[in-house]
C-alpha cells in the first residue's frame, strides 16, 4: 500500500543507530518524526504497564500482534483505531502533538534536522 506522500517507512530515515532512538535524516519527513516520538512513547507506556505480551496487547487492547510489531519495526505508522485503542487500554498520550514542533526563527517553518528544544520547552 503507498504510503502518504510518497514516504517511505519511519525507520528508513535513520541516519545514525538504530530505530526507533537513532538520529533522524535532516530531510526526514514529519511522519517519520512522529512515528519515532510515537514509538518511543509506546515503549515507554508498555514498560510502565509490566511489558506486556504481544498476545496480552493483542487482547486487552484488541490491536493486532502482527500491527504491534510492524509499528514498533518501524515499518508502518499505526491507524487512528489502533492509536485510540492503545491509549486508551495504556491510559496515556501516545501521538505527538503540537509540542514536537519547534520554528527555526520563520514563523511556522519547522526544523527537524537535529534535536533541539521547542517554545515550550519539549526536546525533540
Amino acid at each position: 500500500m503507498p504510503r502518504s506522500g510518497g514516504d517511505a517507512a519511519p525507520r528508513e530515515y535513520v541516519a545514525r543507530g538504530q530505530w526507533p532512538t537513532g538520529r533522524l535524516r535532516k530531510d526526514a519527513p514529519v511522519s517519520a518524526i512522529y512515528g519515532q516520538e510515537f514509538v518511543n512513547r509506546l515503549l515507554k507506556a508498555l514498560e510502565a504497564k509490566g511489558n506486556p505480551s504481544m498476545r496480552s496487547i493483542e487482547r486487552e487492547a484488541k490491536v493486532s500482534r502482527r500491527t504491534i510489531e510492524r509499528v514498533l519495526a518501524g515499518e508502518v505508522l499505526p491507524d487512528f483505531g489502533a492509536l485510540a485503542r492503545l491509549e486508551q487500554w495504556l491510559e496515556a498520550d501516545l501521538w505527538p502533538g503540537r509540542e514536537m514542533h519547534a520554528t527555526d526563527g520563520r514563523d511556522g517553518v519547522v526544523d527537524h534536522g537535529r534535536r533541539r528544544r521547542t517554545r515550550l520547552g519539549f526536546v525533540i
